[in-house]
């Protein structure tokens, strides 16, 4: 007997597998029509088997926390978008722009260093730069992908204000006989781009298993719905290895990744003088196109981020479990500006390497799961010599350590946990700004975290969680110190090395129903901050070399966050599928009661699913959506270039997939795909490229993907 939990609303159909047996597919809403039990009939399909090997698969959050996870056939579909695109199926995530290339997740208005990435069980370390640059992972390579609303920063660490992205790979396939993986290929208009992806896994006698992983992206030039945006094209290469051990209590696993990206950066944000920008910003988009090229030319940046690490699970027979891992990353950025002579020496030139090690225990005791753990990282980044520019921001070093405890509760109907945090980060930073003089020094930082949370089953259908927090962040080095041009948004950053931590107290309760058939999700919450850090327009320009620049300040300020997300799952019949998202958000200065800027305004998504499966197992989906996005009222003219948000829009998308299987463990996928169908001309007002273009085209995307 299968008892389907309430995280099964989100599914269309469940696969039904027993040994000895076909398997079959089976719609969730005939499931949820019997009153008691459902009887599934299997075929008989007798095999001679070897062994048996029981899988299981971990969670990706706490009960306690509001969290979304988003599965492997999710991701597939996402194929040749961007993880931010991707997050924005979660209702409360949307995105901050620079130009059409480049996206960061802002997680109930929070974005940039606020979001913190785990990729595999490691922080990623290669947002230190800057908001012109988009994370450097490749959710390809990803079975799931969990979004965490609560600031759950006692387990995780410092930075995770706005909420914590969980990526992480399926556990490697150990006593497996067959190989297993799939491959993917994808073609969009939008760019003419071409993405492909493949995976491939399994295990050697004995006690190893290994997986490989790869994806390779080219596009040239994006467009608007009615001009081109010139040097706006991307190459993307990635690739991954993994060998694990697995034998009794104790499991080792190594890994590494490399990811390079090649972006080229929009022309209409770079060059000219001061009449000429404040033409540009005028006019709201480039005054000259050229033709389409798939060439990238300065100016453009180049980013390589390698991850590598080591970690083991040890079980012990009384004592719990012990979870130890160890990782590097190196990332290396490179900006190719407009220079004389048609150089190739880059204007910036970054270089960053972390060191984290991270031990955890674990143990469980009748109704109590104990968790304790420590946490220390390393971070150097320095600026290559002989580039000719003053760097953006000065050489620095990062040491952070901290230890945490969190003690769960299991009750019958639910659960609750409390969790205690102590932090400590030194950052000590050294430069010369252009006219010689050093600049720089010696901060310290020392913050408590914690957290309670809990859930409970209201009854059979109804499930409440609620959590509270405290989370802290250390102002990051380009915030304290930058004082130069941020290549991709086409501004000039100034920091300032007074600012302190950000400390946020956040509440955020989960109301959710669920039959099968109608499901829904109401989230709301409030959050304190106190000395937000956010940057906004000084109202003059400064000239350059390569051309004049909007200056931005970063400031710091107490703020009040408030909003609610709903989300909506109706299936009527076996071949119906209909979703809803919402998000609402309020965001201002609690002393004088000024708007803040880059807070998404007010969405609705939704989409309506034809779903139909023959006998011969042959499943057909035809899937229309609709966004509907607000023009941004709660706007204070002057933290922003202009006096004026973009207009509201509707966007209108089709996605339509066939799977075929072709043997027994092999299916064939067919995907059709379309974005902004009508070819609307919009701008989004959390693009920071706004003053120069609008959002992006109409983007038909077709592929295929073999799963064996």
């Amino acid at each position: 007997m299968i008892v389907f939990g309430h995280g099964t609303c989100f599914m269309d159909t469940v696969l039904v597998q027993c040994l000895g047996y076909g398997s079959r597919r089976v719609p969730l809403n005939e499931v949820f029509k019997e009153s008691s039990i459902h009887t599934v009939c299997l075929s008989p399909d007798i095999q001679k088997l070897g062994e048996v090997v029981v899988t299981g698969e971990r969670a990706g959050a706490s009960p306690n926390v509001v969290s979304r996870r988003l599965s492997s056939p999710e991701i597939r579909n996402a194929l040749g978008t961007s993880l931010a695109t991707l997050l924005e199926r979660v209702s409360g995530v949307s995105s901050i722009s620079t130009g059409t290339t480049v996206s960061k997740p802002v997680i109930q208005g929070m974005y940039g260093n606020r979001i913190l990435i785990i990729h595999n069980g490691a922080r990623q370390t290669g947002q230190q730069w800057g908001a012109d640059h988009a994370p450097e992972v490749d959710m390809n390579g990803s079975s799931s992908v969990s979004v965490i609303k609560g600031s759950d920063a006692v387990r995780y660490g410092s930075d995770a204000l706005g909420g914590i992205i969980v990526m992480e790979q399926s556990p490697l396939p150990f006593r497996k006989r067959s190989l297993q993986g799939g491959i993917s290929a994808l073609y969009g208009s939008n760019g003419r781009r071409y993405v492909a992806t493949g995976q491939l896994e399994g295990a050697f006698p004995g006690d190893f298993a290994w997986r490989l992983q790869g994806t390779w992206s080219n596009s040239g030039d994006r467009s608007t719905a009615h001009y081109l945006l010139n040097n706006t094209g991307t190459r993307e290469y990635h690739a991954s290895a993994s060998l694990g051990y697995d034998r009794g209590r104790l499991r080792v696993e190594g890994f590494y990744s490399r990811f390079y990206s090649r972006t080229g950066v929009m022309l209409s944000a770079q060059m000219g003088s001061e009449d000429l920008l404040a033409e540009r910003i005028r006019l709201g988009r480039p005054l000259h196109t050229d033709p389409f090229s798939r060439g990238i030319r300065a100016p453009c940046q180049e980013v390589t981020h390698q991850i590598t690490f080591g970690r083991m699970r040890l079980g012990m027979k009384k004592g719990g479990s012990i979870h130890w891992q160890s990782t590097w990353q190196k990332d290396d950025r490179q900006e190719n500006r407009v220079r004389r002579l048609d150089s190739n020496i880059p204007a910036v030139s970054l270089h960053l390497n972390s060191f984290q090690h991270l031990l955890r225990w674990k143990r469980d005791y009748r109704s109590w799961q104990v968790e304790a753990g420590g946490q220390v990282m390393f971070i150097e980044n320095h600026s290559r010599a002989g580039t000719g520019f003053v760097p953006v921001i000065p050489n620095y070093t990062e040491t952070q350590a901290g230890i945490y405890g969190i003690g769960k509760y299991h009750l019958a109907r639910g659960g609750v946990e409390a969790g205690l945090r102590l932090d400590m980060q030194e950052t000590r930073a050294s430069g010369y700004d252009w006219t010689g003089s050093p600049y720089g020094g010696t901060r310290k930082f020392n913050n408590v975290s914690y957290s309670l949370g809990g859930h409970y089953q209201l009854s059979r259908r109804w499930r409440l969680t609620s959590n509270f927090g405290l989370a802290w962040r250390a102002p990051h080095v380009y915030e304290l110190y930058s004082n130069g041009n941020e290549l991709g948004s086409g501004m000039f950053v100034r920091g300032d090395s007074a600012m302190h931590s950000e400390r946020s107290y956040k509440w955020i309760s989960s109301l959710r129903y669920g039959d099968g058939m109608f499901s829904v999700c109401l989230d709301g919450y409030l959050q304190w901050v106190d000395g937000y850090i956010y940057d906004g327009p000084e109202k003059e320009t400064v000239t350059v070399i390569s051309g004049a620049y909007p200056v931005f300040q970063y400031r710091q300020t107490p703020a009040f966050f408030r909003g609610m997300d709903f989300d909506l799952r109706f299936t009527p019949g076996g071949s119906w599928d209909y979703h809803a998202v919402v998000s609402f958000i309020r965001a201002n200065e609690r002393t004088k009661g000024n708007y803040l800027p880059y807070i998404p305004s007010f969405r609705f998504s939704h989409e309506l699913a034809w779903i139909h499966e023959t006998k011969s197992h042959l499943r057909l989906r035809l899937n229309i959506r609709h966004r509907f996005t607000a023009k941004q009222r709660r706007f204070d003219p002057d933290t922003d270039l202009i006096p004026y948000t973009p207009p509201a829009y509707h966007l209108l998308g089709f996605d339509a997939a066939l799977e075929l299987p072709v043997k027994r463990g092999h299916q064939v996928r067919f995907m059709l795909s379309a974005d902004n169908l009508l070819n609307r001309e919009y701008k989004e007002y959390t693009n920071r490229s706004r003053y120069y273009a609008h959002d992006m085209g109409r983007d038909v995307r077709c592929g295929v993907n073999w799963i064996f």
